[in-house]
């Protein structure tokens, strides 16, 4: 039964255990996945963002495809005007030029909405020799009326085109008239406010209340390439090879423009006057903005700082079955526990109950043949001086038998209700032993015994409660007598340790010895061994367990050996007392 029971509670824990790795293998893949789905959607978020704050700057600036080459940047003075007024960042644009074909490069002054003509700054050097070329490509349909950032710059370049020839009719639909390039549109960014708007961006989207959950980079191209921002000064170009997102900042495509910005992309037809005109009218009227195609686009890039995403989540899960796992362990050791103190339970309940059934035959028989003695005397049965004495002889050794019985079980029951107080001090070893074996030698059990003493010349004191000692010498040599056997031969020894500092005094007999399965439980309280049963000797199975608890509180400590068929050896080892009959330890000692 009892094994059925542990095999059913240890299937019930692997099973427990599969269920619980299974659910963390389950968990730890929807962790993965809110993770990812997060940090997909902040990166949006932060593009969305970063393309809206661009969109504005490029929006205010974005003029009709049906600019006349005397007046074509007229209008850009009144736009930045307009937009300054209104612009929750006036401070991203750093300054504004206009390009004519053919003509000088010419600046806006931000201060009265003037333009000046200047010569091309170092900035812009890379841009010349482009918008230069430009003009001078056959002309094609349509309005081409996206803006190229420049990240290199960074600026926003637009090119300015005339249409020539006659509009087009609404119906039927017809092909847009062809362009030409009039010039220049180019937005100089301030790149400090670049910085700055890219911080509130990755504060708002990638940290939380306790700083950078992600470390994100803003690059010129892959993971190698030139950094614009990096959320940490100590993060490098390759710290965050590989990423675990990697988005570019402005999308290539009006379609991808039209998905950022939160808009479906368009296809197919763009209304009733079909796809050409529909794009053309989308572009008209937008603000696309796409990177340029002689630089590398700037690429946003997010890493966890624990790592990347597979470790982080593989952590979580190892942290998760750790907890799991220490929960199932926590549970098998209480069911472990349970088991343990159920059996312990059950077999103090049968000691008990052996206790109680031995404990009633030894007090019956002592007190039934104290009543028979007593009625015989009271009844005049016994008349001759020899008997009487006989008869007083039987029952003074039953009463002081009945009396053992009776301490035995009284100090037993002060120990687990209390503590108890040893007085210590020094005790002669000879003395002691000396006063225990001639009062257990008018014992019954005595009788025909042969005693060996040996005791060591000149042997210390030892630092004990003379009381007590004597009570614990009595329940061993009270034990050699009842299991010395048909030898009856018992042999007490006392010699210093080999250093000096403690007394061991021993008890041997030359019985039947104790079997080993019960060795490791004679001191226990009311076990008797199946010998001991066997063999009908009286006792209460409380004398070793008082003894060692003795010993144990005067600070020492008490052990056995035996061997079946040879007798057993019991070792009591104290503490020597210190010189000049000087206590070597407190004077006072408490045992629980």
């Amino acid at each position: 039964m009892r094994i059925a029971l542990v095999a059913a509670l240890a299937a019930v824990l692997v099973l427990l255990a599969v269920l619980q790795y299974r659910w963390s293998l389950e968990i730890s893949r929807a962790e993965r996945t809110r993770i990812e789905a997060s940090l997909n959607t902040s990166v949006n978020q932060f593009r969305q963002e970063f393309y809206r704050e661009l969109t504005q700057v490029s929006t205010a600036f974005h003029s009709e495809p049906t600019a006349e080459p005397e007046d074509f940047w007229s209008s850009y003075a009144e736009r930045y005007q307009a937009w300054a007024r209104t612009a929750t960042r006036p401070d991203l644009v750093a300054n504004v030029f206009v390009w004519q074909a053919g003509g000088r490069l010419r600046q806006l002054r931000l201060a009265d909405g003037e333009f000046e003509p200047v010569e091309w700054p170092a900035s812009l050097a890379g841009l010349r020799a482009r918008v230069e070329e430009e003009p001078r490509q056959p002309p094609g349909p349509g309005p081409g009326g996206a803006w190229t950032l420049e990240e290199r710059i960074p600026a926003l370049v637009r090119p300015i085109y005339n249409f020539s020839g006659p509009r087009w009719r609404r119906f039927p639909p017809a092909p847009p008239p062809p362009r030409v390039v009039l010039g220049f549109a180019i937005v100089e960014l301030n790149r400090a406010a670049l910085d700055r708007l890219l911080g509130e961006l990755a504060q708002r989207y990638f940290a939380g209340p306790d700083g950078f959950i992600y470390n994100v980079l803003v690059v010129s191209g892959a993971a190698g390439g030139t950094v614009i921002y990096r959320s940490d000064p100590q993060l490098t170009a390759t710290s965050l090879n590989p990423p675990d997102a990697r988005a570019a900042l402005v999308p290539s495509t009006p379609a991808e423009n039209r998905a950022i910005e939160g808009a479906p992309p368009r296809g197919g037809r763009g209304g009733r006057g079909g796809g050409n005109r529909g794009t053309f009218l989308a572009r008209a009227r937008g603000a696309f903005i796409v990177p340029s195609a002689a630089e590398e686009p700037w690429q946003l890039l997010a890493r966890h700082k624990g790592g990347s995403l597979e470790s982080v989540v593989a952590a979580d899960r190892r942290r998760n079955l750790l907890l799991s796992f220490g929960v199932l362990l926590v549970l098998a050791v209480s069911m472990a526990l349970i088991i343990v103190s159920t059996q312990r339970a059950r077999r103090l309940a049968r000691l008990q109950m052996e206790f109680v059934a031995g404990v009633s035959h030894e007090l019956r028989t002592p007190v039934a043949v104290i009543c028979s003695a007593a009625d015989n005397l009271a009844e005049g049965l016994v008349g001759g001086k020899d008997q009487v004495k006989e008869y007083g002889g039987l029952i003074r050794n039953e009463g002081r038998r009945l009396a053992g019985m009776i301490e035995q079980i009284l100090r037993f029951a002060a120990g687990q209700s209390r503590a108890a107080n040893y007085h210590l001090g020094p005790v002669a070893v000879s003395e002691a032993i000396a006063r225990v074996l001639a009062s257990v030698s008018t014992l019954p059990e005595a009788e025909g015994f042969a005693v060996e003493r040996e005791i060591e010349p000149d042997l210390p004191a030892v630092e004990a409660d003379a009381a007590a000692l004597t009570h614990c010498l009595e329940n061993l040599i009270s034990n050699a007598l009842k299991y010395g056997g048909e030898r009856r031969w018992m042999r007490v020894r006392a010699a210093k340790t080999e250093d000096g500092s403690r007394v061991r005094i021993s008890v041997e007999d030359r019985g039947a010895g104790i079997d080993p399965a019960d060795l490791p439980h004679i001191f226990e309280p009311f076990y008797r061994g199946k010998s001991a049963q066997a063999a009908q000797i009286h006792g209460a199975g409380l004398g070793l367990s008082l003894a060692r608890g003795i010993a144990e509180g005067m600070g020492g400590r008490l052990d056995a050996s035996s061997e079946v068929g040879r007798g057993s050896t019991f070792t009591l080892e104290l503490p020597a007392a210190g010189p000049a009959g000087h206590p070597a330890a407190e004077p006072l000692r408490q045992a629980g």
